[in-house]
């Protein structure tokens, strides 16, 4: 009887060592596995793809110690790369780095306090690398009055970063700038300028419509003022061509034309007082 229990104890603790030593194997295989795969993302620059390899795998053995190493490695080697892009003077390549580590930050959980780096570290470096980027570029093409040129920047840095919503809101202060000068042109009865501002604003608003909260205006507030724009500029110059002003006429209908191209009345008009213009010129 003692002879079959310690047989049987025997036969209890081998079982024991061969699953201890199995899911050690185990372990081990996914830890290598999981690291082959996020090195075949890293190399082809596909960061988040990288970390999220290691956050499924770590779901499912989380008491792996060798599998936290190798994660850890890889979250620092990405680190790594950003500081190194920027270095290089690619802010909005290292920008896009941090951005992906700040989004990840919360999946490092306990082993966050043993990397070189924190939360705050990538807070700072990526708003540094965003103005660097994005808003002194835009900022300068709003000094030059290149408003397409700043649009299209916070536009292609929100498509990369769609969940900033710090940069989010330097696009819409930039929208809201862009309106308040056409608003300032349309004051000054500067119509032309107040026309191609908003005619501006109404093609590039499809951009402005996600964001939260929303720019200070509305669609048909830029129609209603292109409107105003369109009827004084029609006005004025039918004023001109009564007095006899042709080339005056002619200029503010072409004023008009910059904003409005396809106004078929104004197009004719136009033609219409260069066709007398020309014979005028003629007879003297």
């Amino acid at each position: 009887m003692l002879k079959r229990s310690k047989t049987r104890a025997l036969t209890g603790a081998a079982l024991t060592c061969l699953f201890l030593s199995a899911c050690a194997s185990a372990d081990k295989t996914l830890s290598k596995e999981t690291s082959v795969e996020s090195r075949k993302s890293l190399a082809a620059g596909d960061f988040e793809e990288a970390l999220d390899s290691f956050q499924v795998a770590q779901q499912k053995n989380p008491s792996s110690k060798e599998l936290t190493a190798r994660y850890i490695r890889t979250v620092e080697e990405i680190k790594r790369t950003a500081d190194r892009t920027r270095s290089e003077r690619d802010c909005a390549g290292a920008y896009r780095i941090y951005r992906i580590l700040l989004d990840h930050y919360g999946d490092f959980g306990a082993f966050a306090v043993n990397l070189t780096f924190n939360k705050i570290y990538l807070e700072t470096a990526r708003k540094e690398c965003r103005i660097e980027a994005v808003d002194n570029p835009a900022a300068q093409a709003m000094r030059a009055g290149h408003f397409a040129k700043a649009i299209d920047i916070f536009q292609a840095a929100l498509k990369e970063n769609p969940r900033d919503v710090e940069l989010a809101a330097k696009f819409r202060g930039t929208a809201n700038e862009i309106k308040a000068i056409g608003d300032k042109s349309l004051e000054a009865k500067d119509f032309a300028r107040a026309g191609t501002v908003n005619v501006f604003l109404l093609k590039s608003y499809p951009y402005f419509e996600g964001l939260k909260p929303p720019v200070a205006f509305t669609r048909e507030a830029l129609q209603g003022a292109v409107q105003t724009c369109r009827e004084s500029l029609t006005k004025t110059g039918l004023e001109e061509y009564r007095k006899g002003n042709l080339a005056k006429a002619i200029s503010v209908w072409e004023s008009l034309l910059a904003f409005d191209p396809n106004n078929a009345e104004i197009k004719k008009a136009v033609a219409t007082a260069r066709t007398q213009l020309d014979a005028l010129k003629k007879q003297k």
